[in-house]
């Protein structure tokens, strides 16, 4: 029987919001000027258009900015309706190739087989799968074993399945004993305790070992070595073709060991989608919300960075996605190494409330709102032409029969 584990080391994902209590609308009505009862018809106005926002992601996107018209404010979408587009998008692939891109191990290892840059993966701490040469670790001695003698550090750990980060860490190296694992926020752990938190909590759905990125030195020099991936959304409107919509650069908390925006501290940068420039960054949420101009750690500016290697980036998810053309939209997470992008994660449903947090702006703003309707009616269409081509051909092989 495998010991229970109280003090977790891996991340836990956040917990989820609860509805805002009554000092965010009191503080909402001093520090920007709407009044409580606007506050609250604006939240049931916005609910009966169809917008799904839960009222804490009101307050979180700071759609009650004077500054926002009322059709600028219908904009903006909750998670459930962001969903939900995602699978208008898809109409005939999601429930399928959705689960075969979230596993990791699949994605990468397809991405690889193609010649797209990708992670590697060391090892999978896996309970009963195999995955081909790739060594599947069983016990909490088999995972000892391969960060003692096998592991090529610094090396990401993350479950299998899953998101937000949660379960993740940054192995940086194993002390000079054999028994001492070094996170890369400073944090020290003994290997065994490591070990065995990693079977009891994830060795039936899977634990990954991946190699790092190398962060490019620029990125680095501004914002610290933990990797700041490249959310980078793409879509296909039409036949034989992938283009990027938007991209984000998920810049870590300087405490992080991943860029997931939920961790204090994580910044969002809007990207210019022609030069890859900075075109300004954000910082927490709803009325905490801030717009630093400099890193908190480096003192280097933000606005005007470029991003390195951003066409070819481009043209990695491009690339990337017209392998799966017939899932409408996906969201990229994209390393940027010395020598260019190195495709992390896929996200079959994109959180586009991430865009809605980064820029201030409703994901349904008209050039996007455009955009949807177009991926989804031409994968509507051709899911249908599938379908008849499908049932012509069995009539056919009746027929034959």
């Amino acid at each position: 029987m495998t010991a229970t584990i109280v003090d977790k080391t891996l991340l836990v994902a956040p917990q989820a919001k609860k509805a805002p209590e009554s000092p965010t609308l009191v503080r909402v009505a001093r520090e920007a000027g709407v009044g409580p009862f606007t506050q609250l018809g604006q939240i049931l106005s916005l609910k009966a258009k169809g917008t799904k926002l839960r009222p804490n992601e009101y307050y979180d996107f700071q759609v009650y900015d004077k500054r926002l018209t009322a059709a600028q404010r219908a904009e903006f979408i909750g998670v459930k309706a962001s969903t939900d587009l995602s699978a208008k998008m898809s109409p005939d692939t999601l429930p399928v190739m959705g689960k075969f891109l979230s596993n990791k191990v699949m994605l990468t290892n397809t991405l690889k087989s193609f010649g797209v840059p990708t992670t590697r993966t060391q090892a999978v701490a896996h309970k009963d799968r195999a995955f081909g040469d790739i060594p599947a670790l069983r016990t909490e001695d088999e995972v000892m074993r391969f960060l003692k003698q096998d592991a090529v550090y610094p090396i990401f750990a993350k479950p299998l399945w899953g998101s937000l980060s949660e379960g993740s860490a940054c192995f940086e190296r194993l002390d000079d004993d054999g028994e001492t694992l070094h996170l890369s926020n400073g944090k020290s752990i003994p290997l065994a305790d490591m070990a065995r938190e990693i079977v009891a909590d994830y060795s039936k759905k899977g634990f990954l070992f991946q190699s790092t990125v190398k962060q490019h030195s620029a990125m680095t020099d501004l914002a610290g070595p933990a990797l700041g991936s490249i959310r980078t959304v793409t879509v296909v409107e039409e036949e034989g073709k992938a283009r990027v919509l938007y991209a984000l650069w998920k810049i870590p908390s300087p405490k992080a060991m991943s860029d997931n925006f939920w961790q204090d501290g994580s910044m969002l940068a809007k990207i210019d989608l022609e030069t890859g420039e900075v075109l300004g960054v954000r910082r927490g949420t709803g009325p905490d919300t801030t717009y630093p101009e400099t890193h908190p750690v480096s003192g280097k500016p933000f606005k005007g960075f470029r991003l390195p290697h951003f066409d070819l980036l481009k043209e990695t998810a491009e690339k990337a996605h017209m392998l799966f053309p017939y899932i409408g939209c996906l969201g990229w997470d994209i390393g940027m190494s010395e020598d260019g992008p190195v495709i992390v994660e896929c996200n079959t449903k994109p959180f586009h409330t991430l865009y809605q947090l980064a820029t201030g702006e409703g994901v349904m703003n008209p050039r996007f709102a455009k955009v949807f309707r177009n991926v989804i009616a031409y994968q509507t269409r051709r899911a249908k032409n599938s379908k008849d081509e499908a049932r012509e051909a069995k009539k056919q092989s009746i027929r034959g029969g």
